[in-house]
C-alpha cells in the first residue's frame, strides 16, 4: 500500500536534501544516514528461522549511542513493526521488562524520490529504497538516556548512505 508524500518531510526531501539512490543494495546491506543528530542506522541479515524480518543497529556519532533493533511483521495491522532496543534483560522476560527497554517502537516507511511514494519497508532481498521514515523517532530518542548526550535532536528520516561489505 502505497500514498503520496504530502509533508514537511516531503517538502526537504523533493528540495534535494537527500543523498543518490540506493541502486543494487539489497535491504540487509544497506546503512542509513540521519543527518541532525548524525546517527546510522545499519541492516544485517535476520539469519534463518527467526521470526524477525529484519535486525539493525542505531549508532551515534562518535560512539555515544549503540542500540540494537529488529522488526517483526505484525499481521494483525499488516505492517512491520521495528524496535528499538537498549539492555534487555535475556532469557524469560515480561512484557514490562521489553517495555523499559525500549528506546523506540514503530511502524518504518521506505521512500522513494524519483516516485515521490511512500510504502513500506521492503523484505530482505529486496533493493534498499533511497530514505526511511521512522514516524517519532527523533522525540523518542531525545527523551531516552541518550538525549542527555546528543548536541542535536534527531529527525525521523534517514538517507540511504552506502551498502556494506558482504559478511
Amino acid at each position: 500500500m502505497k500514498m503520496r508524500l504530502t509533508s514537511s518531510i516531503a517538502v526537504a526531501w523533493i528540495a534535494g536534501t537527500f543523498s543518490a539512490a540506493a541502486a543494487d543494495c539489497p535491504i540487509e546491506r544497506a546503512v542509513y544516514s540521519e543527518a541532525e543528530a548524525s546517527i546510522e542506522l545499519r541492516f544485517q541479515a535476520s539469519g534463518e528461522n527467526t521470526p524477525l524480518s529484519h535486525r539493525f543497529s542505531l549508532v551515534g556519532a562518535a560512539g555515544k549511542m549503540t542500540v540494537d533493533g529488529h522488526v517483526l511483521y505484525d499481521p494483525e495491522i499488516e505492517r512491520p513493526v521495528a524496535m528499538a532496543l537498549h539492555n534487555c534483560p535475556e532469557g524469560d522476560v515480561t512484557g514490562a521488562d521489553i517495555v523499559a527497554c525500549t528506546v523506540w517502537k514503530g511502524i518504518v516507511y521506505a521512500a522513494d524520490k524519483a516516485s515521490g511514494e511512500v510504502g513500506l519497508l521492503p523484505e530482505e532481498g529486496t533493493d534498499a529504497p533511497d530514505s526511511l521514515i521512522l514516524p517519532g523517532f527523533g522525540p523518542a530518542i531525545a527523551s531516552s538516556s541518550f538525549g542527555a548526550a546528543m548536541t542535536a535532536m534527531p529527525w525521523d528520516v534517514f538517507t540511504f548512505k552506502q551498502c556494506s561489505p558482504k559478511a
